[in-house]
């Protein structure tokens, strides 16, 4: 069945022409449609909670997949009509503006602003880290916007990069999907008892809690504005909050230290110990800007969302000395580090009068012996290499699609930037093999040598690759136990025999 209306139908009265899917969640699918009465593009969400209903390909009605759902189903429909009436009734520049609600199809449908742009998780993901000036303009306008809709007694309750839109024409950010948002009546409760959803790294404690946001708290949203924050500078996801019940919240690389303390109270297990609201988030935010100055963030340069990876857990693993490199904490005391800072500048000093006097001992003392001196210089080199580095979830654009890739590196001198070089897990995130997981070895950013990989199906492969490709081993059908062994070109098999699952040949 085709879940997705067919191009080109008409919906209320031929007002609105389906032109193409814009993307698909669990209980939605959002098209791009032409409103021809007015002649404009507009966004169509139609409600199609696709693991309970199906649709009739001759007539776009919806149906439900069982009779026992429903209830279920006309009680999600009736809260995506009302989240449309409320949303409706908004009038702020940064928050999308809906214009119509209507029943058709069996389903319910709402028509809002097309907005051409780009959502803030894939700028980062394309273009790396945001920089501190740009980020805080974003997260405060988006800020003043929560305070809006916090004003209304809702919670959006699904604040993150992926739901706010960057408007090409005015570089304007515009909070969208209000798919999770809930209402609340004049005392705090909440008027609609239907299940939430969940963004790991940007929902807070009390989202994983049954019944945590029955009463309206603006500290909800807040704690996900300043995990967006903190991922929008440095390209990396905040540790779920799960983990921070026991372990701290430590930070990247990219994150500039001003910013550490709001984004660590913002961000707090318990909603008792953040800011009473995004109004005093902001104002800490400008607070330390001005107190701090522009400190450059960790003392580098922002790396891009490649260079970045997962710091979950950070400090608390074996490789704790190693991965401290990557993280940030809090700097000394100014005094403190003024004084380290002289001493080091003294030392500096006797260190390069030391030097100068070195190399007038190297130019002038001859050599003598030349074979001995170079076998020297050979070891010393080779004494003083660096040990593979390893990244945990580094972005990289593999053959396969875009992978969270795990494991050993090098720098790519060309175009400089990680990339895999050594062993390593590349799990593909996107693109038509999203799902699959390659498990092996990797030269220079190319999947070559010894591996695994698994298919988002099952199926496995165990032998090596060469040139991102299959070239020697066993291909194993899950379905059917059956396997080809032997070479492979092209990625197809080539020179071998297939088998089945008792190995008998086929």
């Amino acid at each position: 069945m085709n879940q997705g209306l067919k191009l080109g139908s008409l919906l209320r009265h031929n007002t609105y022409r389906i032109e193409k899917v814009l993307g698909q969640g669990g209980f939605g699918i959002t098209y791009l449609a032409t409103d021809l009465n007015l002649d404009r593009q507009v966004a169509v969400k139609e409600f199609f909670p696709k693991d309970y209903c199906d649709r009739d390909d001759t007539t776009s009605k919806v149906t439900l997949g069982t009779q026992s759902s429903k209830d279920f189903v006309n009680k999600l429909k009736a809260k995506f009509l009302k989240e449309a009436r409320n949303i409706a009734k908004f009038d702020y520049p940064n928050i999308i503006r809906i214009h119509a609600a209507f029943e058709e199809n069996n389903t319910a449908y709402y028509v809002m602003d097309y907005i051409e742009g780009i959502t803030l998780s894939e700028m980062v993901k394309q273009n790396g880290p945001i920089s501190e000036e740009k980020a805080l303009m974003y997260i405060d306008k988006i800020g003043k916007a929560l305070e809006y809709v916090h004003a209304n007694t809702m919670n959006h309750l699904d604040v993150k990069p992926a739901n706010i839109m960057i408007r090409y024409n005015d570089d304007e950010p515009i909070l969208i999907d209000f798919g999770l948002s809930k209402q609340y009546d004049s005392k705090g409760y909440q008027t609609s008892t239907t299940p939430i959803g969940i963004s790991h790294g940007f929902a807070p404690m009390e989202q994983y809690n049954d019944g945590g946001v029955k009463e309206f708290s603006p500290q909800t949203d807040l704690y996900s504005l300043a995990a967006t924050l903190y991922y929008i500078l440095s390209g990396v996801v905040p540790p779920q909050a799960t983990k921070l019940v026991e372990d701290e919240l430590t930070f990247p690389q990219g994150i500039p230290t001003n910013l550490i303390k709001p984004i660590s109270k913002a961000m707090s297990p318990g909603r008792k110990r953040r800011h009473e609201s995004v109004r005093a988030f902001l104002e800490d935010l400008e607070r330390q800007k001005i107190e701090r100055g522009n400190e450059q963030p960790n003392n580098q340069d922002h790396v891009s969302a490649e260079q970045s990876f997962c710091t979950e857990n950070l400090g608390k693993s074996n490789n704790l000395e190693q991965e401290q490199t990557h993280t940030q904490t809090i700097i000394h005391d100014n005094d403190e580090y003024e004084e380290k800072s002289k001493s080091w500048i003294k030392w500096l000093g006797i260190g390069g009068g030391v030097a100068v006097i070195a190399v007038i001992i190297v130019f002038l003392i001859p050599s003598n012996n030349n074979t001995d001196n170079s076998n020297e210089s050979d070891n010393l080199v080779e004494s003083i290499k660096e040990e593979p580095k390893t990244v945990k979830d580094l972005f990289w654009e593999s053959p396969l699609g875009m992978a969270a890739y795990t494991g050993e590196v090098t720098v790519d001198t060309i175009n400089d930037k990680q990339v895999p070089h050594g062993k390593g897990i590349a799990r593909i995130i996107k693109g038509k093999f999203e799902g699959s997981t390659y498990n092996g070895a990797f030269v220079e950013g190319k999947m070559e040598g010894e591996t695994t990989y698994t298919m988002k199906n099952g199926d496995t492969f165990v032998g090596t690759y060469k040139n991102n490709k299959y070239d020697k081993g066993r291909y194993t059908i899950k379905a059917n136990g059956e396997y080809f062994e032997g070479t492979f070109k092209n990625g197809q098999p080539d020179k071998g025999n297939w088998y089945d699952k008792k190995g008998n040949k086929l």
